[in-house]
């Protein structure tokens, strides 16, 4: 008899998971992955394919599985051929197959185990075929496949898991505070079943030309073993906040894999390890889509082991990869390698090096992290040496006024801003600050421009020409300035919290919100919200935020959005105050970078911040506490119909007050 409370516990247990499968099933790798490597000076930068085939295997690939010494197309079929397979032999699931494992899962425990030396295959990418589906929808699988041996090979298949999502409000509510200690913290964030796809702990595992996706502890766990090959793979929205790993290199004597030519996205860290000695990778000619809750690249450090050292596993060689999401960072390495980190010929899409996109930041010395020769800048990307090293700053200054004279003040912008990053003193700092502050000046960003010579100019160490300069072009914008048009603003909204609901005029999106003391509060973790009105016209949001957090991250307003699909901010245009770990500042247009260069001010805890920011004309401005902190120009400005919503995107508790929304009609 199926009663409520048997299809509540189905729910819990996880067998609710295939209606988020569809979310999965309806992101196939793109058709046509565009540009990914570049070639500047003779060399090549970013992930570039092999003769094997595309990078994520599928149509095209060279080693495709047709056939084999078995073929099956159900899980008893399967299971059976499993038991007697061979080394060397191969078990070939039917192309048309679609193998559901949950029931088994639940009543036996059911793990997939295959010998030492058998292949397990399908054809994806074989005439247009997307390859054996074999999925389990139950969320406590773990594992759902291991290797019983060396030298197991997985190929051509989809191999999906039961949970696609980030579940961010789990993970806030597990380690707030006030739940307890660590400890207490953790046993309560894992009595939500986690699942793993692949496992392994013994040496030369090969996984190729698979789809893997949905996996949320890790998609393919390599516990142990030397020699594993993950290359030519879609690997996909394994994502659970706090864990949520694509590759994990996990805690036996040794975890060395060779990891290349695949295409990630929505993984929390597309590669990860724990960083026990004898943690090993090397990840070469692979592809970051861009859409991550954290960085994408990672070796775990003695801290997140607890285990009183700062060991971060023994070696990691990152090259010719191409990390497309500058809303993350691409690599952290949280502790000292016990030989060497060798970061070089990777194009990132990010503006320049900095702490924002490489950790640790600066690299070198007893970082035991190398980082150099690298491509950075989605259009006319630029070749930067992160290491700190003498005249660096001044080349790039030289490299800057050149193009500066030439009036290209935004390529120009490019080559101050790495002399900021390069900067090795006060007085360095100064005179690229003076440069960028030109650039804006010239391109009649007069806000932000202003914001950075009031910081030359309040810097004492700065040369005394830089100051002298700073402020005489302050005087000019005071001229300049007021001979702009003036926008009127109507105020159209606002809100004081002063009740105890969150009330109907909010619309969350993810994360914990609730009102607090006459506060709109957001809980730890990703956290978006919108006001569940259309406002038609130019937006300029205005409120007052304020954070206890040691680690802010971000306090940045959406506008312009549609208020669609799993993040509020797509569609419109997200102005991140403090964002990435409190490290950038920037616009991002329908997430895409419009603006990621700005003045150096950030979120400071326990500190009320009043924020604005405004669509002002072909304007996306962010001014902080009164100074301009970042803008950029639209030459398209998103307006009309599915831009109209307003909004708030945060990342650890903040207290928000005094809300206000104004229009004003386009130009």
């Amino acid at each position: 008899m199926i009663t409520y409370r048997n299809v509540l516990l189905v729910l819990c247990l996880g067998v609710g998971a295939a209606a988020a499968q569809s979310r999965i099933d309806s992101v196939p790798p793109p058709a046509d992955l565009g540009q990914t490597w570049i070639e500047i000076n003779g060399q090549v930068y970013g992930a570039k394919a092999d003769e094997l085939g595309p990078i994520g295997g599928g149509a095209g690939y060279q080693r495709i599985v047709t056939d084999g010494d078995y073929r099956v197309a159900t899980v008893d079929e399967l299971l059976e051929t499993l038991k007697k397979a061979q080394p060397g032999e191969v078990v070939y699931v039917e192309p048309d197959a679609d193998i559901d494992c949950t029931t088994l899962v639940f009543a036996e425990k059911l793990v997939l185990e295959i010998p030492e030396g058998v292949t397990l295959a399908s054809n994806r990418g074989h005439e247009g075929s997307k390859g054996a589906m074999i999925y389990c929808d139950a969320f406590a699988t773990r594992p759902f496949i291991r290797a019983l041996g060396p030298n197991v090979r997985i190929t051509g298949l989809r191999i999906r898991g039961p949970d696609p999502k980030r579940r961010t409000d789990h993970a806030g509510r597990s380690f707030k505070p006030e739940r307890g200690d660590s400890k207490v913290q953790h046993e309560y964030y894992y009595r939500f079943p986690v699942s793993e796809g692949i496992y392994s702990k013994f040496s030369g595992l090969e996984v190729d030309n698979c789809d893997v996706s949905g996996w949320s502890h890790a998609g393919i766990h390599l516990w142990d073993g030397h020699d594993h090959h993950i290359h030519h793979n879609y690997i996909h929205h394994n994502q659970m906040n706090g864990l949520g790993y694509g590759v994990c290199h996990g805690y036996g004597e040794e975890a060395v894999s060779l990891i290349e030519y695949n295409l990630f996205d929505y993984n929390r860290h597309s590669i990860a390890g724990t960083g026990k000695p004898g943690n090993a990778y090397e990840a070469a000619n692979n592809v970051e889509l861009g859409v991550s809750l954290s960085h994408n690249f990672d070796m775990h450090g003695g801290g997140d082991r607890r285990d009183g050292t700062n060991i971060a596993g023994h070696w990691m060689k990152i090259h010719h990869n191409t990390f497309r999401g500058t809303g993350v960072a691409a690599i952290a390495i949280r502790g000292v390698p016990r030989e060497q980190a060798e970061i070089h010929n990777n194009w990132l899409y990010h503006a320049g090096p900095g702490k924002h996109v490489l950790r640790p930041w600066p690299t070198g010395g007893d970082t035991h992290v190398q980082s150099h020769n690298n491509a950075y800048g989605r259009q006319q990307p630029l070749i930067w040496d992160a290491e700190y090293q003498a005249g660096q700053c001044q080349k790039a200054l030289e490299a800057g006024i050149a193009i500066y004279r030439a009036g290209n003040y935004v390529q120009a912008r490019v080559h101050f801003v790495q002399a900021l990053t390069l900067a090795a003193d006060a007085v360095e700092r100064s005179r690229a600050q003076l440069h960028i502050a030109h650039c804006y000046f010239e391109q009649g960003l007069f806000g932000v421009a202003q914001t950075q010579y009031e910081t030359v100019l309040n810097t004492r160490e700065a040369l005394l020409d830089d100051r002298l300069a700073a402020r005489q072009r302050i005087k000019q914008i005071g001229q300049v300035a007021p001979a702009k048009s003036t926008r009127q603003w109507t105020l159209v909204f606002s809100d004081d919290f002063e009740r105890d609901e969150l009330g109907e005029d909010w619309k969350v999106i993810a994360g914990e919100w609730r009102i607090e003391d006459d506060k709109l509060v957001c809980g730890n973790g990703y956290s978006e919200i919108v006001i569940n009105k259309t406002f038609p016209g130019c937006q300029r949001i205005e409120f007052e935020a304020m954070t206890r957090a040691e680690k802010p991250c971000d306090f940045s307003p959406v506008i312009h959005s549609g208020g669609k699909g799993s993040r509020g901010f797509e569609g419109g245009y997200l102005l991140q105050f403090g964002g990435a770990g409190n490290t950038l500042n920037r616009i991002l247009r329908s997430n895409e970078p419009l603006e990621d260069r700005s003045a150096d001010r950030f979120i400071e805890p326990g500190k009320v911040h009043n924020i604005v920011a405004e669509l002002d004309g072909d304007t996306v401005r962010l001014t902080v506490d009164g100074s301009t902190i970042v803008e950029g120009r639209d030459s398209a400005p998103l307006l009309g119909e599915g831009h109209e919503i307003a909004g708030l995107y945060m990342y650890r508790e903040t207290f928000i007050d005094n809300l206000r929304i104004y229009t004003s009609e386009p130009d």
